[in-house]
Order: C-alpha cells, then sequence, then structure tokens
C-alpha cells in the first residue's frame, strides 16, 4: 500500500496549482507531484503580458511563485519526485507508481503539459548542454557575448529570440518559412531589434562543432542549397508534445497524443480528470490552464464526495 490521499494532482505548472488551490479549499486531502521546478513551463517566461491583473506584465518566475505560495498557504502538500513510472486503476482507487514509491487516490487530475519536440537532425542530441538548449531563460546567461541561432517562428522563438538579444551578440532567427507566425506585437519587436537577423525559408540539417557547438547548416526549402552558419549555441522552438505516456490506455488521444477530454474535463477513465496543455485544445496559455485546473477540481470534488 502506497500513500494515501483522496486526490492527487500529477504536475505542478498554472492547472496544477490551482486545482490545488480549489480542491484544499473545498475540504479535499490532495497531493501535488511536480517531477521538475513548481510553477512548470512559465518559469521559463521571461515578461508575461496577457495574463490579468497584472498590467505592466509579470515575470513568468514571479506569477508562477505566487501561485505556489497562495497553494501553500491553502495547506497544499507539494512534493517533488522523479517522474511517473506508471498510473493504474484498481476497483476503488489510482495508484500512482513513482521512483519514490507509489501513491494512492480516490481521484486523479494530470496536469503535466507538455514537452518540446525535437528535429532529430544529426548533433542534436550528441550537443544537448554543450551549445544545444530549449530554454533561452534558463541557458541564455551562457551565451553573453556569443552568436546563437533561434530555430522556430512561433510566440516561444520570437519571445526567446527577444529574452537571447540582451545577452548574446547577434540572435539569428531560422524560419522555414518567409514570415513568422508569432504574434504581430512580437514581430514588431523583434524586427525592431537591431541584433536579431531573420533567416527566411531556410530549415537546420546539421549541427556541427568538437567539443561545442560551432556551427549550423541551413537548407534553403525552395532552392536545396546548404549554407553553414558560424554559430555558438542553437536554441529549438518547434513545437511541443504531451507528456502523457505514463497515462497508458486510461485515456483517448487524437492523432497528436493529446488526451481527450469531455467538457468537465472528464476522461474515458472515472475519476481522472485532464487539465492544462496536455488535453487537446484550441488555446494553449496560462489563463487557459488556470481555467482548466479550476474547472477539473470542482467536478473531482464532486466525484470524490460521491465517493465518502
Amino acid at each position: 500500500m502506497g500513500e494515501f490521499r483522496e486526490a492527487i494532482i500529477v504536475g505542478g505548472g498554472p492547472a496544477g496549482l490551482t486545482a490545488g488551490i480549489y480542491l484544499k479549499r473545498a475540504g479535499i486531502d490532495a497531493v501535488l507531484l511536480e517531477k521538475g521546478i513548481v510553477g512548470g513551463a512559465p518559469m521559463s517566461t521571461e515578461h508575461v503580458e496577457n495574463y490579468p491583473g497584472f498590467p505592466e506584465g509579470v515575470t513568468g518566475r514571479e506569477l508562477m511563485g505566487r501561485m505556489a505560495e497562495q497553494a501553500r498557504h491553502c495547506g497544499l502538500v507539494i512534493k517533488e519526485f522523479s517522474g511517473v513510472e506508471q498510473i493504474s486503476r484498481t476497483d476503488d482507487a489510482f495508484v500512482v507508481t513513482t521512483g519514490e514509491g507509489a501513491f494512492e487516490s480516490l481521484g486523479l487530475i494530470v496536469t503535466t503539459g507538455t514537452v518540446p519536440k525535437k528535429l532529430g537532425i544529426p548533433g542534436e542530441e550528441e550537443f544537448q548542454g554543450r551549445g544545444i538548449s530549449y530554454c533561452a531563460t534558463c541557458d541564455g546567461m551562457f551565451f553573453r557575448g556569443l552568436d546563437v541561432a533561434v530555430i522556430g517562428g512561433g510566440d516561444a522563438a520570437v519571445e526567446e529570440g527577444l529574452t537571447l538579444a540582451n545577452m548574446a551578440r547577434r540572435v539569428h532567427v531560422i524560419h522555414r518559412r518567409d514570415q513568422l507566425r508569432a504574434q504581430k506585437i512580437l514581430q514588431e519587436r523583434a524586427f525592431k531589434n537591431s541584433k536579431m537577423e531573420f533567416f527566411w525559408n531556410k530549415a537546420p540539417v546539421r549541427i556541427s562543432g568538437k567539443d561545442q557547438v560551432e556551427s549550423i547548416i541551413l537548407e534553403d526549402t525552395k532552392t536545396h542549397e546548404l549554407t553553414e552558419v558560424p554559430i555558438n549555441g542553437v536554441f529549438f522552438y518547434v513545437g511541443s508534445k504531451p507528456d502523457t505516456a505514463f497515462l497508458g490506455t486510461l485515456v483517448d488521444r487524437d492523432e497528436s497524443g493529446f488526451v481527450i477530454a469531455g467538457e468537465d474535463l472528464s476522461t474515458r477513465t472515472e475519476g481522472l480528470f485532464m487539465a492544462g496543455d496536455a488535453r487537446r485544445k484550441t488555446l494553449r496559455q496560462i489563463t487557459t490552464a488556470v481555467g482548466d485546473g479550476a474547472l477539473a477540481a470542482v467536478n473531482l470534488e464532486r466525484y470524490i464526495l460521491g465517493k465518502r
């Protein structure tokens, strides 16, 4: 038998912390399990401008720090661990198996979010941690005064490119299309930044170097001509995928692997709710994650009360 709680939340981002606040305020005995840094993906966002209540914006670290502080103030127990190995369902409980032991509960909310996609090009794995990164806020300081490349054209790529421009000598934004997909306000800031240079219709095909990244090979998506660009670091922002493999057959997924949940955020398994970026949805923002966390918690509360 593992440690028993009425509810387990897996994932400590905005959805998980909100769910914890709602469950504890409802008198539900809940624990939150987080395998990384409490606060989730927003912790690596330098400036959040679209979260209500902060007219001047707020750093992701400060915003998530406040959420975590509020959750703990409500009495939520937050445990850091190495990750979920498996979740199974018995007749009357869930069993969450981790490297640190097992936890049992009547109900479960999964808010594990997404992880960065990898291109799988030569050199990407080899140089990870030696010039390859997926988080400018985390690793940008190591490239102060150096030249870096940012791969991608969406919000994350441009936001992180702007962050890197505060530290790096030059930021090469490499995009396989001829225009960015990021929000217009971000595009305007990037185009005005003298440190940012744009490579249009280019796709990375190889990263080269000896002990560290030294160059990136780009292929023109129209002419297929190859170009080698000297570089000290490469930051990838080419999308994300849901982190839910541990759920096995307890849930249904769409063709991209995102979990399919109902309007009440329930899944095919009774008592298991899905909230945040790992579920199928049209918008993935801190605001929508917070809404998910609240809704999942309220419906899990009703489920648990029916089991008492």
